[in-house]
């Protein structure tokens, strides 16, 4: 939706800080994804007035449409992925895990979470990088074995 990688990473932290901060809106009884894809338009649209910049005409309301497709996803996979991701950060170490509640829990961002990770300022970016991937793989390891 933004056409930067690094901006979409930020703008997806957003979305799920913001997620996790609304969950008690959520109603049980409708789908989560279209839900979540709904408050990932918002933290983007929200993005875009900021930075004075709109898509190109049209391009909003496509963006809109393929979020909602894609939303439409397996429920149950959902689950499986929001437990595996438990299990997954409960392995971490706890600096790691420290790190990712620094870092999403408490929107620490940049030399202040350098500061209160321990870590140096140019070494943040590339260890919640590489912490993301290591996650996504145990996520990915974790629901292959308990989809079957």
């Amino acid at each position: 939706m933004v056409r930067d990688q690094d901006l979409a990473e930020d703008l997806f932290q957003e979305t799920v800080i913001e997620i996790l901060h609304s969950e008690d809106r959520f109603d049980p009884t409708r789908r989560f994804l279209p839900w979540a894809c709904g408050i990932a338009k918002n933290v983007v649209q929200r993005h875009w007035r900021s930075q004075k910049q709109r898509p190109t005409s049209g391009q909003e309301d496509l963006i809109a449409d393929l979020a909602m497709v894609g939303s439409e996803g397996d429920d149950d996979l959902w689950k499986r992925e929001r437990k595996a991701l438990r299990l997954c950060i409960q392995s971490l170490p706890e600096r790691m895990r420290r790190l990712l509640v620094l870092r999403y829990g408490h929107n620490i961002k940049g030399q202040a979470l350098a500061e209160s990770a321990s870590l140096r300022a140019g070494s943040i970016r590339t260890t919640l990088s590489r912490l993301r991937w290591q996650l996504r793989q145990c996520i990915q390891a974790k629901t292959a074995l308990n989809g079957r």
